[in-house]
């Protein structure tokens, strides 16, 4: 009757990835640090995308950016060289970023969750109506303890503060048994011990 929990590694963070990459800051037309998709692309797009930059690309991009060959505008310029305007100065690898690992990972804490609600260890198999009820009370819970809006997609807000000690609690409340409140407790203790980001400021 235990749960299983798959972790996603912890990723870089991608103001660390722009900056030893050469890439321009998060805010930038060229949405992704894996590949040349502008914004425009990538909303059209949210599927089929494969990695195309490297290390290599994005130093030969850059001389490009500075020693300006073919004479062009800023703008022809930086379409060419699809947003890198530094010099990249450390390799990083492809990988997830930290923020997807986060949006993954509290996922799948919502679904063990709404299971632990339902105690669904106990049941054979359990219906939609049920599952779904769990998730109501779920929702419910995190609305009035923690002002945590249920959302259509899990997205990086979310996922945050709802994989921290304060939320697993607030869960608690609704796990009837002690045995299994106290495995999530060390679930997310676990998850927090594992979660730390190499962030731009500090490789903890």
């Amino acid at each position: 009757h235990s749960f299983r929990f798959h972790f996603r590694g912890t990723g870089y963070d991608e103001k660390m990835v722009r900056e030893m990459e050469g890439l321009e800051a998060s805010g930038s037309t060229y949405v992704c640090t894996l590949c040349d998709s502008s914004r425009a692309e990538a909303s059209e797009n949210l599927v089929l995308h494969s990695i195309t930059r490297n290390h290599e690309e994005n130093l030969e991009r850059y001389e490009i950016w500075r020693t300006n060959p073919f004479s062009e505008s800023v703008d022809e310029l930086r379409e060419r060289v699809k947003g890198v305007s530094a010099k990249p100065f450390m390799e990083t690898h492809p990988t997830l970023d930290a923020l997807h690992c986060d949006i993954g990972n509290a996922t799948e804490f919502y679904k063990i969750f709404q299971d632990e609600i339902g105690e669904v260890y106990k049941k054979v198999n359990p219906s939609r109506e049920e599952r779904r009820s769990w998730r109501a009370a779920l929702d419910k819970q995190l609305r009035k303890k923690m002002k945590l809006k249920p959302v259509m997609r899990m997205n990086g807000n979310y996922a945050r503060r709802l994989m921290t000690l304060e939320a697993v609690e607030v869960v608690c409340e609704l796990v009837p048994s002690e045995e299994r409140r106290e495995a999530l407790r060390e679930l997310i203790r676990i998850y927090l011990q594992m979660k730390p980001v190499w962030r731009a400021t500090c490789p903890a």
